[in-house]
């Protein structure tokens, strides 16, 4: 018996996000995240060049941004006459494939953005957070078929050979099976939320399936899952109990996060097991690390957004990374000792409420929390799951002008796409602290500069920089990523030192070879697009 391991274009190899690494052993298949790739995407499409939903799968595969797999997509998704699989025949990593389940190691779309591809029935193996996160995003967001991983609207082939939505809103939406990892049984406003429609089609409802134990049988494999600190609620690393051995997944994950302890108890147990391979996620690989220089923690994040809040005059806005709740904490927090009220947008209302209920992550029900107020949008129309949002929070509901008239009563929850609101509000000075990752491409180099032009046209004071590196001398501790540091990898790797190693979700493979590239003991693999490893 062997674990074959398969790698595709954007799939988390020599790049940083997109990761689907697909596992075979002992009769079983199973995707390892399922993530859409912006890099590679960003290649060939755009905000206003999108792949076409009237083309399917098509688009996707011409471009290879998806694995030429046939029995894993969904059929709604396939143009018969097209003949896009006798296209990408020839294709290294082409077969007929059935897959067991997809492990989803956390909520970022960059790991389970393709799920939406995927056939409805294939089960998907994450943690309750994950999965309720995935389900509000999918809620609030804009419908399309690269949207519905949590549920799909079928589609229909027309005449023309052309694919659209089925028009018939008494048509319900197939929901996906998710099993959770969870450490109770799942409250009933949970399994309310999991089965309810956002709108006026309803959903062929299928229940979430608890796993208590953290274990669970996959076909032949038994598969463990750990908590982990990353910049997410409901991060996990996965184990995969393979007659060669164990194999682990680390997802993405930190040690500088208020959950740290879970990122140590998954690497001290890790360590213990008869390991084969671990794969790990290499985003802050360096070779250009200096030693001695201070790792802040979230701590230290929420140490200075403190200290600047209690010095404000005027508006605070707070800008940092969507669903970043362990941020947005240390915000309230914050906010609550000099007396002022944090406002959210109704994005995050609905999905604060939600999490508060799982009983998973300690957050407040913005619903019913005094320092928690709630901003909507003008609007035209108002979709159906924020107007019942908005009913249920009439107390908390807030308007632009009662900001205008007492703005030194709020800090703001906003990002650059919620500017608009700036204008109705009209506030006069006041402070903007940037809390998200600087820019790292030329698109947000731009969106960057357009940022700070809004800043200074309102007369806020900038606290941290969308510029600026991190450990260079201008650096404000106003932000921490949600991946380990250079020498946090070696200790990870160290600890549970695995027989293999293979790095993934990075863009320097060579700091890898640095420290593992000649060692016996542990043999250093790297993945490649369109090529399979097979081990031992």
């Amino acid at each position: 018996m062997s674990v074959k391991l398969s790698f595709f274009t954007g799939g988390g190899v020599d790049g940083i996000g997109g990761n689907k690494i697909l596992l075979e052993s002992h009769g079983t298949a199973l995707f390892l995240d399922f993530g859409k790739s912006f890099g590679e995407e960003n290649k060939y499409f755009d905000e206003f060049l999108k792949p076409r939903s009237l083309n399917g799968l098509g688009d996707l595969l011409a471009f290879d941004l998806i694995p030429p797999l046939p029995g894993i997509y969904r059929e709604d998704l396939v143009i018969p006459t097209q003949n896009w699989w006798e296209k990408v025949f020839s294709h290294p990593a082409f077969r007929d494939l059935t897959i067991q389940g997809v492990l989803l190691s956390h909520a970022h779309l960059d790991h389970s953005g393709y799920i939406s591809l995927l056939s409805p029935d294939i089960p998907v193996y994450t943690s309750l957070p994950s999965a309720l996160i995935s389900k509000a995003i999918q809620d609030c967001g804009i419908s399309d078929f690269l949207s519905e991983i949590v549920y799909s609207k079928r589609k229909e082939i027309l005449e023309d050979g052309l694919i659209c939505s089925d028009k018939n809103y008494s048509n319900p939406s197939q929901q996906r099976p998710y099993h959770v990892f969870t450490h109770q049984l799942l409250p009933e406003s949970v399994r309310y939320f999991w089965n309810q429609a956002p709108g006026k089609r309803p959903l062929s409802p299928v229940s979430l399936i608890p796993i208590l134990e953290e274990k669970v049988t996959i076909g032949n494999l038994p598969v463990r899952f750990w908590s982990v600190d990353h910049s997410i609620p409901g991060a996990g690393a996965f184990g995969i109990n393979t007659p060669e051995g164990w194999v682990l997944y680390s997802g993405d994950l930190r040690m500088s996060g208020k959950q740290a302890k879970d990122t140590q108890r998954f690497t001290q147990e890790a360590g213990t097991l008869q390991l084969l391979l671990l794969i790990i996620e290499g985003t802050r690989a360096s070779l250009n690390t200096n030693r001695g220089t201070k790792h802040f923690t979230e701590q230290d994040v929420a140490d200075r957004i403190s200290q600047i809040i209690k010095k404000a005059k005027g508006l605070v806005i707070a800008d940092f990374g969507p669903r970043n709740l362990e941020r947005l904490i240390s915000v309230l927090k914050a906010t609550e000792e000099v007396n002022r009220q944090l406002v959210i947008t109704t994005r995050d209302a609905y999905l604060l409420e939600v999490l508060s209920q799982c009983g998973e992550v300690d957050l407040p029900n913005p619903l019913s929390y005094p320092h928690i107020r709630v901003y909507s949008e003008k609007r035209v129309r108002t979709s159906e799951w924020e107007s019942t949002l908005l009913e249920r929070c009439r107390t908390q509901y807030l308007t632009a002008e009662e900001v205008t008239f007492h703005p030194d009563d709020f800090v703001f929850c906003f990002s650059y796409y919620d500017f608009s609101e700036l204008i109705d509000i009209n506030p006069s000075g006041g402070v903007y602290i940037y809390s998200a990752t600087e820019a790292f491409n030329e698109e947000m180099q731009l969106d960057a500069v357009k940022l700070k032009n809004w800043i200074d046209h309102f007369n806020f004071q900038l606290f941290g920089n969308p510029f600026a590196q991190e450990n260079t001398d201008s650096y404000d501790p106003l932000h921490v990523g949600g991946h380990a540091q250079p020498d946090e990898l070696l200790n990870i790797i160290e600890t549970i030192h695995p027989r293999y190693l293979l790095p993934v979700h990075t863009e320097c493979f060579e700091f890898f070879e640095k420290h593992f590239g000649t060692r016996k003991d542990i043999q250093l693999i790297r993945p490649k697009a369109g090529e399979s490893v097979v081990l031992p």
